[in-house]
């Protein structure tokens, strides 16, 4: 029997569970690592026919002789699973397939009136930086909306009073005109503040705004015009909704997340997420626990044990920098989306929680009342 056709027996007897995948070339080397909520499911799909395939899995596909897998409790487990095997290993076509841009920052320098960058070195040089993040072409619709909405500066030098009509820029209406020499730093700063509002959520109205534009010319039947405001919408929601993330990994908060792993919800998967990492992680056979003031049902000593390692757990885990790196962000987008799930639930661990007499017994109420 050749590999091709112990391949094909390979897959037939994959389990339909969360894991992982290692696909191998004839000589073994390791060469794309996936992860699977139904391992049978997924990777037969690759052994389908495709019309439009990515050329680069075409090539993939060819080159795989062997294949092994391991089974684990959760989607998230294989997620974490396999971020980790990658970063490991680093297999070719995962590099291959994966975005080949570079992580990006959005940088306003420390200057009188600087321009928005896009930089793809964070260098602690006094600047105000935003990120990383992984998609530039997004990246750069969001700047291109801030720069034209609060018309900061386009010109290459900041040069003043060199003419009175200003710039290309300013006689288009799309430039503050600092180069007239009639722009003074103070005022200068207010719109870098208002694009910093904007970036951090801290302001709405901006967003309602170009909404407005692209419904107006919608309705207008402007169609460039529409699809113009429509890129910037993406691209500033993007943004916002990355650096969001980002404030809540550095804000290291604790959560204690579950999900049932059958259909009667007698077992669980318990994860304790602190940032951007999961601290503890347990299978608990459930019995009934307290609902509201019941103080009757008694819940399983394993779940109970679980809830006492908690404080100690998060005081030994220290905080996240306040520089995260790209393995970082990659993790904290792996457990943003898991926990957006709605088989998924979470319950926020607080400091003022942990330091309270009853931390384990207010726990089970409220996994029970969840």
């Amino acid at each position: 029997m050749d590999h091709k056709q112990c391949l094909k027996e390979k897959i037939k007897d994959l389990p339909e569970k969360p894991g992982v995948y290692l696909m191998q070339d004839s000589l073994g080397n390791i060469i794309y690592v996936g992860k699977a909520k139904n391992l049978k499911n997924r990777v037969s799909q690759y052994f389908y026919k495709h019309k439009h395939r990515d050329p680069k899995v075409e090539e993939m596909i060819l080159r795989i002789a062997d294949l092994e897998y391991r089974i684990v409790d959760t989607e998230l487990d294989a997620l974490l699973e396999e971020c980790r095997i990658i970063k490991e290993i680093r297999p070719h076509y995962n590099r291959q397939m994966k975005n080949d841009q570079n992580y990006v920052y959005i940088k306003i320098p420390n200057a009188n009136f600087p321009k928005i960058e896009i930089v793809q070195v964070r260098e602690e040089d006094g600047g105000v930086y935003y990120g990383p993040f992984n998609s530039r072409h997004r990246v750069e619709t969001g700047v291109e909306c801030l720069n034209d909405t609060f018309l900061i500066r386009k010109c290459s030098t900041p040069g003043r009073g060199k003419r009175g009509d200003g710039c290309l820029y300013r006689q288009l209406g799309t430039c503050v005109g600092v180069c007239t020499g009639k722009v003074s730093p103070e005022e200068y700063r207010d719109r870098l503040k208002a694009v910093c509002q904007v970036i951090e959520t801290r302001d709405k109205e901006m967003m309602k705004e170009i909404s407005g534009r692209l419904a107006r010319a919608a309705e207008d039947l402007h169609f460039e015009e529409a699809a113009r405001y429509r890129e910037y919408l993406l691209g500033l929601r993007y943004i916002q909704g990355r650096q969001k993330l980002l404030n809540r990994t550095l804000r290291h908060n604790s959560l204690l997340a579950f999900e049932f792993l059958d259909k009667e919800k007698k077992i669980v998967k318990m994860f304790l997420i602190k940032g951007n990492t999961v601290l503890m992680s347990r299978i608990i056979p459930l019995r009934d626990l307290p609902q509201g003031d019941s103080t009757q049902a008694k819940p399983h000593e394993e779940l109970k044990q679980f809830l006492k390692e908690i404080p100690k757990a998060l005081a030994d885990k220290q905080g996240c920098s306040r520089q995260l790196t790209q393995s970082e962000v990659d993790e904290a987008q792996i457990l943003d989306s898991y926990l957006r799930k709605d088989r998924v639930i979470s319950i926020r661990v607080t400091q003022k929680a942990l330091k309270q007499g009853e931390f384990v017994e207010d726990m089970l109420k409220r996994i029970g009342n969840k």
